[in-house]
């Protein structure tokens, strides 16, 4: 708050200060009043309101200049109403209580709006372990009486199966990291895992993995990162080309571990390759072939956020695309309290 503000709120104050002034000189001097006795006059009362006036100013300067600075390194807004200091001055006191009504109603909407969230995460996630065991069911029965159409609904139960995974990880997206079990594994044995669920699909399309170097030692989440990478393996099978090749390969650095997963796949085109991990988004390739949620890689982006993981991607139309996981070392996670 500065002076010339707080001075240009006031400047009807000061009009009416002068005229008061002028008034009471014009009157005293009327009355033949000695002029040093009036100038006494004057200059007492001019100085007791400038007193006032600075007196005025300093603590309300104090009050906004805080009020500023709270707000400016408070993390959440809304509790700015609950930690600021009663102010001693009436228009502040006003605005005080303004804020801690507005703050009230304002947390009241966001706790009401997390319990409706959680709520429907919970239900989400029960739906998801609901139909979770029908699939189970049909699959083992496919699997009893294998045929050319049971193996053709045995593919479709795979897939259903995909798309229900998403929905349990879309839903707990919010917090998720909740479910973490950070421990020590090995990239190959995240590979292996994810490879599971998806080497009977790879090798429909005519695909084999190749590995280079996974024998790494990580910290990680195994259930979160194999399902990362099954994303990023089922993407390389949707969009695959003639004789698919998946490369998984590690490399070490001082503070990060990489895995490089790359095919050679169809490519995506440079004007898609910017907003791959945007939520929703299919590009050309999701379009032509319609094959792609726009979910996969928003989820596998937001998962290794809360994880700590990087993850780009490199693509070239034709050629085939390449998406880097990069994890942080154990000692580098121990060194940033992590």
């Amino acid at each position: 708050m500065k002076m010339k503000d707080y001075a240009a709120d006031h400047i009807f104050s000061f009009l009416c200060l002068t005229v008061s002034g002028l008034l009471v000189f014009g009157l005293l001097w009327l009355i033949e009043i000695p002029i040093v006795f009036i100038f006494f006059v004057e200059s007492i009362f001019f100085t007791a309101f400038l007193c006032a006036f600075l007196y005025d100013y300093l603590r309300r300067r104090k009050f906004y200049n805080q009020l500023w600075e709270i707000l400016e390194r408070l993390e959440e807004k809304t509790l700015i109403g609950e930690i600021l200091m009663q102010p001693g001055f009436l228009d502040g006191q006003i605005l005080d209580e303004i804020l801690r009504r507005c703050n009230k109603y304002q947390n009241d909407r966001v706790a009401d709006a997390e319990q409706d969230s959680q709520e429907y995460r919970e239900y989400l996630d029960s739906w998801v372990h609901e139909i979770k065991t029908p699939i189970a069911a049909a699959r083992l029965i496919v699997e009893n009486n294998k045929n050319p159409a049971t193996l053709r609904i045995d593919d479709e139960l795979r897939r259903i199966d995909s798309f229900v995974e998403q929905v349990l990880y879309y839903a707990r997206s919010a917090a998720v990291e909740k479910d973490f079990k950070v421990e020590k594994t090995t990239l190959q044995a995240l590979v292996n895992s994810a490879l599971k669920t998806y080497s009977k699909p790879l090798i429909q399309a005519g695909g084999r993995p190749v590995f280079n170097g996974l024998d790494v030692p990580v910290c990680a989440d195994t259930k979160s990162c194999a399902f990362i990478i099954g994303q990023i393996i089922s993407n390389s099978i949707k969009y695959h080309a003639e004789n698919l090749q998946v490369s998984f390969s590690a490399y070490e650095e001082q503070n990060a571990v990489r895995l490089i997963i790359s095919d050679n796949g169809i490519g995506i085109s440079p004007s898609d390759l910017p907003r791959v991990f945007d939520k929703g988004f299919t590009g050309d390739n999701g379009r032509r072939y319609s094959k792609s949620t726009g979910i996969g890689l928003y989820l596998c982006k937001k998962l290794c956020g809360k994880m700590n993981i990087g993850i780009t991607i490199q693509s070239e139309l034709g050629q085939g695309t390449a998406v880097t996981l990069s994890f942080p070392r154990e000692s580098y996670l121990q060194e940033a309290g992590l």
